[in-house]
């Protein structure tokens, strides 16, 4: 008997190292694929918690030249999510499950010359410039995750966490400064192709590392 229950005192151990009392507050920092995370948490019972991240902070703008056309590039990358983490068998493990409000966007721009004209379906055009635009179809997204908290001590926890976001496809957008840029770029069959494959990428990968800390 005193064997069983040293056994299972042991088996327990894990548990009670990952498991959180009800009323915590968590703070944790970290990055994921829509750029630095700051989330909170607050434990509503054993097995229920709900969270709040907030991601972003990363921009990138810069102007490039190649085969003599310039580009600019404006892109950035954020969004802010909801989720609500079930605890299934009350330990580290997690199934989450909510909302994200997409932040992300993309602007980039070709200008052409008379020296390096903007081709189009085979035809040249050497004055004018392309912007092309590129967002989530849906602003508001469900999102799935599945995670795991590693408490190494009463307060400190890692977590690793990976799903998927429902974008609805990514919505592209190109506008010419010209009225005949703009005539080409609608009647461009490659164009609409291009279109019509990034309207079917309709997830978009949720990976996260954080570092946090209960109160």
């Amino acid at each position: 008997m005193k064997i069983s229950i040293a056994a299972c005192a042991v088996a327990l151990l894990p548990v009670t190292a990952a498991a959180q009392d009800i009323g915590d507050t968590t703070v944790s920092l970290g990055a994921s694929t829509f750029g630095a995370n700051l989330e909170a948490a607050y434990q509503l019972d054993s097995q229920w918690r709900v969270r709040g991240a907030l991601m972003g902070g990363i921009n990138y703008d810069d102007t490039s030249e190649e085969d003599g056309n310039e580009y600019n590039i404006d892109a950035s990358l954020g969004a802010f999510a909801v989720l609500a983490d079930y605890y299934p068998t009350m330990s580290g493990w997690r199934i989450s499950g909510g909302i994200l409000v997409n932040r992300t966007s993309l602007d980039a721009t070709a200008s052409a010359t008379s020296d390096d004209p903007i081709d189009i379906d085979g035809t040249e055009y050497s004055e004018g410039n392309v912007t092309l635009s590129g967002d989530f179809s849906k602003t508001v997204s469900p999102m799935i995750t599945t995670g795991y908290d590693y408490r190494f001590n009463n307060a400190w926890s890692l977590s690793g966490e990976i799903g998927v976001v429902y974008t609805g496809g990514i919505d592209l957008d190109a506008r010419g400064s010209t009225t005949e840029l703009q005539n080409a770029i609608d009647d461009s069959q490659d164009f609409q192709d291009i279109r019509s494959d990034a309207s079917d990428l309709d997830f978009y990968p949720y990976i996260s590392v954080t570092v946090g800390y209960s109160f």
